[in-house]
């Protein structure tokens, strides 16, 4: 009876992500690429073919040496902590196919990672950029597609990918809200106020390809790419002499923080960016603590001076 190979356990996980886990594409591709680094620094490491019998002996110093290795080549250690959320994840699968009995590195715990705060853009920012697009893309259903896609981004939170797989139909059958599909597969219903559906069904009906099923298209009248999304706001964040930190998903971080500033609670603005976790959601309220924090040492007159004034009290 022939053995399955190294490899052949990686697409079966990979089958095994996709439709039992429901992960996306993407975050299966990075796991995937972890595993195969973890694969390649075993060989050289260890000078030795890495084959299942190995992989089923794998031990905790085996991940420490890679943290090591992967530290010492200017990994972060979010990085870091993904390799081991996908070393992780590929034993539990070899665990449920009783390839493998246990692991104690599925106990292991992640690296500390620092806490990096989102730069949300300000309102006057996010116009300008949507000003510029004229400029960019000088087609008129061009320009009406792009404003309505970062306009959407922004006035509702959403990924990217969440956007650019919106079809027509979802905006014509909708009245007040749109279903997205999120993460994961799981869906959220979103609410869309009338100047953002304004804008959408402007960008529907001027489009030069009607009979598209998707929303937001390209020159081809395929799907609109991520990657032409990504170059539409470099060009205008360098026109703007903006920060390099000006990306599709800032619009969404601004989004976030900018409901947080204006009083929105953390359970309604987790549910409308589709976060599993509050957790995550909480990243926000910090967001804007820090900011309303820099306006008061910026503007208050006693700013400056509000060390010295709590001293004297």
């Amino acid at each position: 009876m022939r053995h399955s190979s190294l490899q052949e356990y990686v697409t079966g996980w990979m089958k095994y992500l996709r439709n039992s886990m429901g992960l996306s594409r993407n975050t299966i591709t990075s796991y995937v690429l972890d595993i195969n680094l973890l694969f390649l620094f075993l060989k050289e490491y260890k000078a030795m073919e890495i084959s299942m019998d190995y992989i089923q002996s794998l031990t905790k110093n085996d991940i420490r040496s890679w943290f090591l290795y992967r530290r010492n080549s200017g990994n972060t250690a979010k990085t870091i902590s993904r390799g081991l959320s996908s070393v992780k994840s590929f034993l539990k699968y070899l665990c449920l196919i009783k390839i493998i009995n246990d692991s104690d590195i599925i106990s292991m715990k992640s690296p500390r990672t620092e806490k990096n705060l989102p730069r949300p853009l300000s309102i006057g920012q996010i116009n300008s950029i949507l000003e510029t697009i004229a400029t960019v893309k000088r087609t008129d259903w061009i320009i009406k597609r792009d404003r309505a896609l970062i306009a959407l981004i922004y006035s509702v939170g959403l990924r990217i990918t969440e956007a650019l797989n919106l079809n027509k139909e979802d905006v014509k059958n909708s009245t007040e809200y749109i279903k997205i599909a999120g993460k994961g597969g799981k869906e959220r219903i979103i609410p869309v106020i009338d100047s953002i559906r304004d804008i959408l069904i402007d960008c529907v009906n001027s489009s030069k390809f009607p009979s598209a099923s998707a929303l937001f298209v390209n020159k081809l009248g395929g799907r609109l790419s991520p990657s032409a999304v990504q170059k539409l706001v470099k060009k205008s964040r360098k026109m703007l002499n903006l920060s390099d930190n000006v990306t599709p998903h800032a619009f969404r971080h601004s989004c976030a923080t900018h409901l947080m500033e204006g009083g929105g609670d953390l359970r309604s603005i987790q549910e409308l960016l589709g976060h599993s976790s509050i957790s995550s959601t909480q990243i926000y309220a910090d967001v804007a603590q820090k900011y309303i924090s820099d306006i008061y040492d910026k503007c208050h007159p006693l700013a400056k001076g509000r060390k010295k004034v709590k001293d004297r009290i």
